[in-house]
């Protein structure tokens, strides 16, 4: 179990290196193509979805392993916490497509 100060900051140092990987990683795509109008499918935004899903399910399994042992999930587990993850989600949704307003200049399309 790591309870000692050296080994929870090394543990709290690779979470926030990963984090920023990911962060990049995710950020690059959209400020390269920020001028054009980007459609996407339903199907790829239940894709993204899926995909945060998954990492915040990594790094809260990344958290459980550290603090010493890893308990067993059957798939309620998993489904209460999609469920959840969704309905947490839902202001995100609001604010980007029911409350911001279209920007004044309009974009131009991708080629």
């Amino acid at each position: 179990m790591a309870s000692d100060l050296a080994s929870v900051t090394l543990f709290l140092a690779k979470i926030g290196g990963v984090a920023l990987v990911v962060a990049a990683l995710l950020t690059y795509p959209g400020w390269r193509s920020r001028a054009y109008v980007i459609q996407k499918s339903f199907f790829v935004r239940l894709l993204e979805l899926m995909v945060f899903y998954g990492m915040v399910g990594i790094l809260g399994f990344a958290f459980e392993v550290n603090m010493g042992n890893r308990f067993p999930q059957d798939w309620e587990f998993y489904a209460v916490t999609l469920s959840l993850f969704l309905v947490l989600g839902y202001p995100g949704f609001v604010y980007r497509y029911l409350l911001r307003r279209p920007k004044a200049v309009p974009a131009r399309k991708l080629p």
